[in-house]
């Protein structure tokens, strides 16, 4: 029993000695491939790193519409490429340049669709699209949002906007539609609920959707014998005043104050010429002066 015992203990071991024996070199080069791969995805994570944070410092730095197209060309496919391309689809906003606007932000929605702030990027180019007139390809886009993203936070603004736009186009059964799903789709929030009652309370009492003009001022008529007066202008009085014939100019809003009237003169005879009193001979003479009267 103990020589079994001795054999049956040599052969496992006798086993694997030929095991590795045989396949020695296979192990080895096992080895030296995992360890090559170990060391080359360390080396590409590395670098991956290191490009992201170059880009991350470039897209920080970009402060107008050339620095970000340079970000979005050179680091393509990164969040920052995406960062860069939602900042310049800003700032082209502010610039007027619209419709070159939501080309960029269509853009990012092409190339982006895992970054965080794809589905806020899907409601601005809806909102852009409807302030355009682009209302078809908008309510499209409020539709994808509620379609394919019915969990997030852009969802229940999207609805109501989708409402917003069928009701200024006059669908108003539509929009009742549309405002009345917000019960439906997000029952957890009140507060889309009430701004979605609100508003068909606003079509029950058939609220104009646009500004209406007021009424334009009446025209006042001047009176008789009074010249017309343009607005803006001063008003010029032509009456004459107590010395005379004098133009006064009101500025425009005061008021003009009455003319002072011109007081009545009672005409006298006029007093007869005294007798010419003969000049003294000589500057240093004095004049003789008349005696007084004695009473």
């Amino acid at each position: 029993m103990s020589q079994l015992d001795s054999m049956s203990q040599e052969l496992p071991a006798t086993g694997m000695e030929k095991f590795l024996e045989d396949n020695f070199r296979k192990l080895v080069w096992l080895f030296v491939v995992v360890v090559v791969a170990i060391v080359a995805y360390g080396i590409i994570h590395h670098q991956q790193t290191a490009a992201a944070n170059e880009a991350a410092e470039e897209f920080t730095s970009a402060k107008t519409v050339e620095d970000c197209d340079l970000v979005i060309s050179r680091h393509s496919g990164t969040n920052a490429a995406a960062n860069a391309l939602l900042t310049k689809a800003d700032m082209l906003w502010k610039q007027n340049k619209k419709s070159s606007a939501v080309e960029a932000l269509k853009e990012f929605t092409t190339k982006h669709a895992k970054h965080p702030l794809f589905v806020h990027t899907l409601l601005g180019l809806g909102t852009k699209l409807d302030a355009m007139g682009e209302r078809k390809e908008a309510q499209a886009v409020f539709e994808r949002i509620t379609r394919e993203f019915p969990t997030s936070e852009a969802a229940p603004l999207a609805q109501v906007r989708l409402g917003d736009l069928l009701w200024a186009e006059g669908k108003q059964d539509e929009a009742k539609k549309a405002y009345e799903d917000l019960a439906v789709k997000f029952p957890d929030m009140p507060e889309y609920q009430s701004l979605g009652q609100n508003r068909l309370n606003w079509i029950a009492a058939s609220l104009p959707t646009k500004e209406v003009d007021p009424p334009p001022a009446p025209k006042i008529e001047p009176k008789p014998g009074e010249t017309p007066r343009i607005p803006g202008m001063p008003k010029i009085n032509l009456t004459p005043g107590a010395g005379g014939l004098g133009a006064t100019i009101a500025p425009p809003g005061a008021v003009p104050s009455a003319p002072a009237p011109t007081p009545s003169v009672t005409p006298t005879p006029a007093a007869a010429p005294a007798p010419a009193t003969p000049a003294p001979s000589s500057p240093s003479t004095p004049a003789s002066q008349p005696e007084p009267k004695k009473p």
